[in-house]
C-alpha cells in the first residue's frame, strides 16, 4: 500500500474539517427550525392545548 504525500494528508484534513463545520451548520439550521416551530406554536396554543396542537403538528408533518 502506497503512503500519500503530506501534501495529500493535509488536503484530507482540510476536507474532513470542512465537512465536520458543513455537518454542524445543517444540524443548526434544523435545531432552529424546530425551536421557531415549537415557539410558534406555545404562542398560538397557551396551556394544555400546547401539546395536543404539538402532537397535531408532528404526526401531520413527518418531513419537517
Amino acid at each position: 500500500m502506497s503512503r500519500g504525500t503530506r501534501g495529500e494528508e493535509i488536503f484530507k484534513t482540510v476536507l474532513q474539517v470542512l465537512a465536520i463545520l458543513m455537518l454542524a451548520g445543517i444540524c443548526a439550521m434544523v435545531l432552529h427550525k424546530g425551536y421557531a416551530d415549537v415557539g410558534a406554536l406555545a404562542k398560538a396554543h397557551a396551556g394544555e392545548g400546547f401539546w395536543k396542537a404539538l402532537g397535531r403538528y408532528l404526526l401531520r408533518n413527518p418531513a419537517g
